[in-house]
């Protein structure tokens, strides 16, 4: 069990390192982190989108086969093994595989979590190089994208541009292989963010105790406003209202299901519904800027992409009714 678990969480970091080396090459030709997330993006969603499309045919095929798994189901309610042979069976002769409209899930779910650790480590090597940069005197150059003016800080109005002044920087740890993430260069990051000489930088900044605009208590969490914030939380909106709209399309583009099973479908769908936007807006408020515009594109891109399958496959429909009409 442990090896198995060793070997997978080796597969990860071996992912995600390939998904940060993918991100560094285009940032090579682009020359914006920004815009690079974009098209690293777009790849991904192509690379997919044949899955996507199985996926949609199989999920469509197995709705229409809702009344004979139905029948199935109440004729051998009472023998589990003599059900599942039959369900199976039935999907063989249909040329269904029930595990195809899973397809995109267990693919893009592992993908997002490498390109969070990605985007994590590139963040955080980012911003250590950019720490040790201040200390020798070097002034930063920020990577910007429109209204954001730091992407490896949240999209945020409660977030500086730089760390701010005292941050134990916490969510930044050394990594192997990596030769900015070393112990010694974490550690002197660590130490000067805590120092006397940081405070005066980050006062220019706007990433002090003396440069808040605003302070306040919120139940548990302390908001802070500093006079220059990073962003202006539209990242974490978008992510929330574009995740909404994707879970509306993929819904809308779904055959009605019988009441036997409608109810708790209905259900699920709604829970889901409600959760990822909740989730949307937390990952993308608390991550830094980069990775939230790929949550975002991932989901305008999916949005379009559903669009037009619900487009392509209603009119395949209305065709083959049409067909069948005229046959009779």
């Amino acid at each position: 069990m442990i090896e198995a678990s060793s070997v997978s969480m080796a597969n990860f970091n071996a992912i995600s390192s390939l998904l940060k080396q993918v991100l560094d090459f285009i940032f090579g030709v682009v020359g914006n982190y920004g815009w690079s997330v974009i098209i690293f993006t777009l790849l991904i969603r192509l690379l997919v989108l044949p899955l996507d499309i199985k996926s949609k045919q199989s999920m469509r095929k197995t709705q229409v086969l809702q009344p004979k798994l139905q029948a199935i189901q109440k004729k051998y309610a009472n023998d589990k093994e003599k059900l599942n042979k039959k369900t199976q069976e039935l999907y063989k002769a249909e040329g269904i595989n029930p595990l195809a409209g899973c397809l995109p899930m267990l693919i893009s779910m592992p993908v997002l979590m490498c390109m969070f650790t990605a985007m994590r480590v590139m963040a955080n090597e980012q911003i250590v190089q950019m720490l040790l940069n201040l200390k020798d005197g070097i002034e930063p150059v920020f990577q910007n994208w429109f209204w954001v003016k730091n992407v490896f800080q949240p999209d945020s109005f409660m977030a500086s541009i730089i760390p701010m002044f005292g941050d134990p920087l916490s969510q930044i740890q050394g990594v192997n292989g990596s030769a900015i993430l070393t112990a010694e260069n974490v550690a002197m990051a660590k130490n000067f963010v805590q120092s006397a000489e940081y405070s005066a930088i980050a006062a220019q900044f706007g990433a002090s105790a003396d440069t808040l605009r605003y302070t306040a208590k919120l139940l548990m969490w302390d908001i802070k406003i500093p006079l220059e914030f990073n962003g202006l939380f539209i990242l974490p909106i978008l992510a929330a209202a574009t995740s909404l709209l994707s879970s509306k399309l993929l819904n809308a583009g779904q055959k009605p299901q019988p009441a036997a099973q409608g109810d708790q479908a209905q259900q699920t769908n709604k829970m889901m519904t409600m959760m990822m936007p909740l989730m949307s807006l937390f990952f993308c408020a608390t991550s830094n800027a980069a990775f939230s515009i790929y949550w975002v594109f991932v989901n305008i891109i999916q949005i379009v992409q559903q669009y037009l399958m619900n487009v392509y496959f209603e009119r395949k429909d209305a065709q083959e009714s049409g067909e069948i009409v005229q046959a009779k």
